[in-house]
Order: structure tokens, then sequence, then C-alpha cells
């Protein structure tokens, strides 16, 4: 698991699963099994996928609730079965390992990934860890940003007037500071950053 948010005009909660490469092959380091199935649906989980929980009467004292998978991720240009990911994955949107996760004040989901960017083997095409947003009423998911080479996408807030986001680019070029040079360019040593964006019509963002 890794982030945790709650929707502002809902009673439902999300959590990000990342990814687990043992899940149902090795036990956990306790020593328990790890089980495929249920909010796991996958062995041998390389893309991760994000659990909704909602409380029974929208009460978040009830002592029932009910959950869903609201995205698995995958990678439908690799694969045909349960890694392809969920219906609402595709070839513009597809992503691994969910790790950020915020609401904005009109209700947007964005996601942000801090996974395998090797553009490779069953990573090909997926480039660069991104922020997606997404509709948690249609399940419609977009691309928002792409990151620069080898960084995590990771933190998200807003200013008081909505107008500017803030997000969170932590170690750029980690494995190979020499390709990467973010934030600075040239020849500078890449350096992990929190950029501001802003709409061209100045307008609320979300």
């Amino acid at each position: 698991p890794e982030w945790v948010a709650a929707n502002p005009h809902k009673a439902e909660v999300y959590c990000c699963l990342t990814n687990n490469k043992n899940r149902g092959i090795k036990p956990n380091a306790g020593g328990d099994p790890t089980p495929v199935g249920g909010p796991n649906p996958r062995k041998a989980n390389k893309y991760g996928q994000i659990v909704r929980w909602a409380p029974e009467n929208g009460d978040h004292t009830a002592e029932l609730f009910t959950w869903d998978l609201f995205v698995v991720a995958g990678n439908p240009a690799e694969h045909s079965d349960a890694n392809a990911g969920s219906e609402n994955i595709n070839a513009d949107n597809m992503f691994n390992s969910p790790d950020g996760l915020a609401f904005d004040s009109v209700g947007n989901l964005w996601i942000q990934t801090d996974g395998n960017y090797s553009n490779v083997g069953n990573f090909a095409g997926m480039g660069n860890n991104q922020m997606l947003m997404a509709s948690v009423e249609t399940g419609e998911i977009q691309r928002f940003l792409v990151g620069p080479k080898e960084c995590e996408v990771t933190g998200i807030t807003w200013s008081a007037d909505k107008r500017t986001m803030f997000v969170g680019i932590q170690h750029p070029g980690e494995s190979n500071p020499s390709e990467c040079h973010f934030p600075d360019g040239g020849n500078s040593v890449p350096r992990s950053s929190v950029i501001a964006i802003t709409r061209t019509d100045g307008g609320p963002i979300g």
C-alpha cells in the first residue's frame, strides 16, 4: 500500500496498491502466504491497482463496507490477459505502480506513479513516471504530465485559490545522472524539484 485519499464529495476512500512481484509466489516478510484473489487479482503483480472502499449507508462509523477495484494498471500493448489492466486502461493512459494519490476540490482523483521506467518488455511504451487525472464517476483516466527520466512523480497540492498546482519531482536521473539534466538543462546535475503549474487562462486547476 502507498497513498490513501478520501473523496471530499462522497463517502469513499481510495488506496494505491503499487505492485508486488512476489504475489502468489513467495510469502511476505513475516512468513505469511500471499494468495491471489480479492483486491490482489494477479500473480506476480507487476503493475499495481487502486482499491476503493465505501462504508455502508455512507457512514464512516459503520461496521460494514463494500469495495471494488477502481483501476487495475497494466499494459494492453503487450498483454491480452489480466496484465492488460482494467477496461479503463488503454494505450494512451497506461501506467504502472500507482503511488501518490489526491483529490482536488471538485472531486477529480490525481494519480502519481513511482514504477518501472525501462520502457522495454512488460513496460514497453509506458515511458517515464507520470501523473494522471481520473473521474471517479465515469472511471475515465487521462494522462496530465510525464516526468523527466528516472524520476518519481510524488506530492501534490494547490494554492488557496486553486489556480496553481504544485507537484514534486523526486530523484530525476537516479540511475544515470549523466542522461538527465532536469530542471536546469545543459550539462547540469539533475535535482529533485517542485514544479508550479498554472493554466494559460488563469483559471483553477481541477
